[in-house]
């Protein structure tokens, strides 16, 4: 086989790696994040163990992802690195994740921004020959914009002033044409083979609010897409005559209001419906994440019904679910240390502040070592192995080795992903034989 030949399918093998964050199942050790006197011995004589408060121990979290040769961050603390042999590039989501936490928790000023302004700057088309003129990729990798994207741009550039590199007519007209009949909008081209979705919807609406250019859009007919994704039990579908998804129902509920039509909000209807997935002697979602936590305490104070849940109970799981391993959340409390993410801070953050309990960041904690960011030993071997060489490649053998890590990454996968999944099970099962396929995604555990 070519060496060419051996490159394209480690290429294909990588990347069924790398849609899937690599999430090990060791457990984190059940410690009250609090109580530092009860560190076992393994870790009580660490060198790195330090009081600090919450709110600092998650900005050296934030901090340890920052990459300056990239002027980005990573999703977690044993993501891939910049790799243009394995398609792994830096994304927009890189910049904007991280800011907007640290926008939080009050505390952009702990980095300079001018690398990331650059690697922002360098993902505008300034092509005038490109159908994509003026639009903004995904990542440094050819990827190319989308509504997501676009909408992402427009407020991570604004926070850093690159308003000069906002096209805005260009951005506004290309997500404009992706409105379809009915009223909803595709993530990419307006045709048969992309059906539109609440998900995309939202991000365009709320993209043309921001932009004060909801004229070019026919807000009646998205106003009739989106109250068909509203069900008569209170809840949000992605598409219409789809099952509601729980974590839709924001998504609905903001989206109205753009569109200045919260009389049509269902208040008791949709609260009972977020409510039956809601556990209130736990404080969170049954078997949930810390990202499905959110979406639904989001929707509650949207609705302006938070009072029906018992909220100290929520803030006390999720503080819990702040590692004293490293200041990092997790996806759920005592979680394996290692699918820690960034989106989990983000969530855990978004919910405090979402309940006005910000100031419980100011407490201290005792935590055992200082994150930091480390090279995947998996990403090491298989450079090493495979790129150099005409040793053919067992792409089966790989799938097979990492299938353990891939079960778990679908615990904390890509809402996006579980929405495609979805529909692509429900098509199963009537007959259909359309495939739907999104490749606009976030290098993270979550698309909204």
């Amino acid at each position: 086989m070519s060496r060419s030949s051996n490159k394209t399918l480690s290429i294909i093998a990588i990347t069924a790696i790398l849609i899937f964050s690599p999430l090990v199942s060791a457990p984190e050790t059940a410690y009250e994040s609090n109580r530092g006197a009860e560190l076992d011995a393994e870790y009580s004589t660490v060198s790195q163990v330090h009081v600090i408060t919450r709110r600092q121990a998650i900005i050296d979290y934030v901090m340890a992802l920052y990459c300056e040769e990239d002027g980005a961050f990573y999703g977690y603390l044993g993501a891939t690195p910049t790799d243009s042999r394995i398609g792994s590039y830096r994304s927009i989501s890189d910049v904007s994740d991280p800011y907007f936490i640290l926008k939080r928790l009050n505390a952009t000023g702990v980095l300079d921004w001018n690398k990331c302004r650059e690697f922002l700057k360098s993902l505008v088309n300034v092509d005038s020959q490109s159908p994509y003129y003026g639009l903004v990729n995904y990542s440094q990798g050819g990827s190319r914009p989308g509504v997501f994207t676009s909408e992402t741009a427009i407020s991570i550039f604004l926070e850093l002033s690159l308003d000069d590199w906002l096209y805005t007519d260009q951005i506004a007209q290309y997500i404009a044409d992706r409105q379809v009949v009915g009223g909803g909008f595709t993530l990419y081209h307006s045709d048969d083979f992309i059906s539109p979705d609440m998900i995309t919807t939202w991000y365009a609406l709320r993209a043309l609010s921001a932009l004060g250019r909801l004229d070019l859009v026919d807000t009646d007919a998205a106003l009739d897409f989106v109250m068909s994704c509203y069900s008569d039990n209170g809840g949000f579908s992605d598409e219409p005559a789809f099952e509601a998804i729980p974590s839709v129902v924001p998504l609905g509920l903001f989206t109205l209001q753009i569109l200045g039509r919260t009389d049509l909000i269902r208040t008791e209807n949709t609260t009972a419906y977020l409510l039956q997935y809601w556990d209130n002697s736990t404080g969170h979602v049954p078997e949930g994440s810390l990202w499905d936590t959110e979406r639904l305490v989001w929707s509650l104070c949207t609705l302006g019904t938070l009072d029906r849940i018992d909220i100290n109970k929520t803030l006390s799981w999720v503080l819990k679910a702040q590692a004293i391993r490293n200041g990092a959340f997790l996806p759920i409390p005592y979680h394996g240390i290692q699918s820690e993410r960034l989106q989990c801070a983000e969530s855990a953050t978004h919910i405090l502040e979402l309940t006005d309990q910000m100031d419980l960041l100011d407490e201290n904690i005792t935590v055992i070592e200082y994150p930091e960011y480390t090279v995947p030993q998996w990403y090491v071997d298989y450079i090493n192995e495979h790129f150099g060489t005409t040793t053919s490649i067992d792409v089966v053998g790989i799938l097979v080795g990492i299938a353990p890590v891939l079960a778990i990454a679908f615990l904390v996968a890509l809402l996006g992903v579980y929405v495609v999944w979805s529909k692509r099970m429900r098509s199963e099962s009537s007959g259909s034989s359309v495939s739907v396929e999104r490749n606009e995604g976030r290098n993270g555990p979550f698309l909204f």
